[in-house]
């Protein structure tokens, strides 16, 4: 780009007439720099300014798992603006973006609890039925759908009927995972111990137990990796999780202790030996 391109540009940001992917192009290097620059004014507590730079981190991401952290970022900046349409957009990406269902269940929550305060819910719920209607399975609108209707209306008989609908959806999601979580490690072998710890935790949250335990003994009978301290409680932690949680409790026992062999912090081991006692228990 020549320096009168770039002056007419800078020209038409400054009157508004921005063309968004170009700009933030030239006014960040890249997808961290923007990234960098909105976190710091968030910290900062100048939330609205956070917003620009953020959106442009949304512009200039790479790939779907950057674009996602930038939303995240932009969801207490969004909060601030008196209008609803921006933090709409924001969630419902985290929440067809995140591939667990806790992360999906916690923006849905934000988000209705967001729309209960600014008196929004009706409009949401025609919203989220209108999408419903064009895609049964659509992560967002069911997801939101049914939080609003088994919480601010709980009593409403639409609840049960969606929680079954998510409920589904979420054991379909989590399979997807689980498979592409395995396929990874096929080709990864330096991570693919980790890799196989998720598709066992995926497998356990698509409700298939025999696939759960499968993954984990693979995991743990892997290749040794190279990790951190805490990577490495994280490992033998989970897979004892995912051993107590599928009758293993010999096993179950083995992965707990050395994830305590591997943390010296009170508060992670105080959980880790709740749950050695239960696996001992088990035995």
């Amino acid at each position: 780009m020549n320096r009168l391109e770039k002056n007419v540009l800078c020209g038409l940001c400054l009157v508004g007439w921005c063309f968004a992917p170009v700009c933030a192009q030239e006014k960040y290097k890249n997808f961290d720099d923007a990234m960098s620059a909105g976190v710091r004014l968030l910290r900062g507590e100048q939330k609205e300014a956070a917003i620009e730079p953020l959106e442009s981190a949304v512009k200039l991401a790479p790939d779907e798992a950057k674009r996602l952290r930038a939303y995240e970022a932009l969801v207490p900046a969004y909060r601030t603006l008196p209008e609803i349409d921006k933090m709409l957009a924001a969630q419902e990406y985290i929440i067809r973006h995140s591939d667990r269902r806790a992360g999906r269940s916690q923006a849905a929550r934000d988000l209705a609890s967001f729309l209960f305060q600014r008196g929004k819910l009706d409009l949401a719920i025609e919203r989220y039925e209108a999408e419903l209607k064009k895609n049964a399975k659509d992560p967002a609108a069911l997801t939101v759908l049914t939080t609003i209707f088994t919480q601010a209306k709980r009593n409403d008989p639409r609840g049960p009927e969606l929680k079954t609908q998510l409920d589904g959806l979420d054991r379909e999601l989590a399979a997807a995972l689980a498979q592409r979580l395995e396929k990874d490690a096929e080709t990864a072998p330096r991570i693919a111990s980790w890799l196989l710890k998720d598709a066992a935790t995926a497998w356990l949250e698509a409700e298939d137990k025999g696939k759960a335990l499968a993954a984990a003994k693979k995991s743990a009978a892997g290749a040794p990796e190279q990790r951190s301290q805490i990577l490495t409680y994280q490992w033998h932690n989970g897979l004892g999780d995912v051993f107590l949680q599928t009758g293993e409790a010999q096993l179950a026992v083995a992965q707990f202790e050395a994830a305590l062999a591997n943390t010296d912090q009170p508060a992670l081991r105080k959980g880790v030996e709740k749950k050695l006692a239960e696996a001992r228990g088990g035995k």
